[in-house]
């Protein structure tokens, strides 16, 4: 249930994008009226589309990966890749995590351009990136050890 709220949260912001989009074609050739905010909200949707896909909806399997190597290795070699990939990648992510919260909290002084919106409520969606990671990586070790993990 959570991941098809998170779907649908993905979808109406998609759908959020493609309205505004289209609403700064027919003002900016059907009409004089610019609209300059439509930009800035695009981008904004943009980054928080990436960022909240990245941390709620795709799987790890659903991300590009270089795994020419992992394929050739026998099952209990490919435990132990995914193993240190999980172990370095969660380790960087909960290594940077408190500098990373602590640069966002520090974004308040700053706004956009255009709506004057604060920019640490503008990349919130990354400090959440960041800390989803290492509990991602963190969760899919316990599966591991528990042998319900599907190796790559």
């Amino acid at each position: 249930m959570l991941r098809s709220a998170a779907n649908l949260v993905a979808a109406l912001m998609f759908a959020a994008v493609f309205l505004i989009f289209c609403a700064k074609i027919i003002m900016r050739y059907g009409s004089t009226g610019e609209m300059a905010w439509a930009d800035e909200v695009c981008i904004i949707l943009f980054i928080w589309i990436i960022f909240f896909a990245n941390s709620f909806i795709l799987s790890d399997h659903d991300h590009i990966r270089f795994d020419l190597i992992s394929h050739a290795a026998p099952p209990s070699v490919k435990r132990w890749m995914m193993i240190a990939r999980l172990l370095l990648i969660g380790g960087i992510f909960a290594y940077a995590t408190p500098g990373t919260i602590d640069y966002i909290r520090f974004l308040w002084r700053e706004r956009t351009p255009v709506l004057g919106l604060r920019l640490d409520m503008v990349y919130a969606i990354f400090g959440i990136f960041v800390v989803s990671i290492p509990i991602r990586a963190a969760h899919t070790l316990i599966k591991i050890r528990s042998k319900k993990a599907v190796l790559f």
